[in-house]
């Protein structure tokens, strides 16, 4: 397994096969929030996390040439009142379900992290849904703890 940044040629393979079902079942999860766009259900783009130093994606190849999985991310900078440096942050995390439980989204996630330790960052967060248990399991068993409770309404 290959993780590494996207291809120009794979472009579109990725977000047909990995942006498109992980939108989904991220809506599916929580549809009000996650309420996708017209072009995020019908030709989600990579263009969001490419040609920008602060952002990536990063995709989980296999020897065959069959995509796994991605992970995408970007760095969050610190206020200036505060005396620490940036943290990376996991906007998205999928592995196709016949890939799950093989350690693929563990390759992910240490590859968004050593592209934010290049990048000055010293602390790596993410936010879970409430319900998704399995992956608050892993993120744990990754070595995560929860710090804060995310909360939101409607304005």
């Amino acid at each position: 397994m290959e993780i590494r940044e996207p291809r120009p040629d794979e472009h579109d393979r990725i977000a047909t096969e990995l942006l498109r079902p992980g939108f989904l079942e991220a809506e599916e999860r929580e549809p009000q929030y996650c309420n996708l766009t017209e072009q995020a259900r019908t030709t989600p783009s990579l263009d969001s996390w490419l040609g920008e130093d602060d952002r990536t994606i990063l995709v989980a190849v296999t020897d065959d040439g069959e995509l796994a999985g991605d992970v995408s991310g970007a760095v969050s900078p610190t206020p200036p009142i505060y005396d620490r440096p940036p943290a990376v942050y996991c906007d998205g995390l999928y592995v196709k379900p016949e890939y799950r439980r093989e350690g693929v989204a563990t390759e992910l996630l240490d590859s968004l992290v050593r592209w934010g330790r290049e990048r000055g960052c010293g602390f790596f967060s993410l936010s879970v849904h409430v319900d998704n248990e399995r992956a608050t399991e892993f993120f744990e068993a990754y070595g995560m703890e929860q710090a804060y409770r995310s909360m939101r309404t409607r304005i």
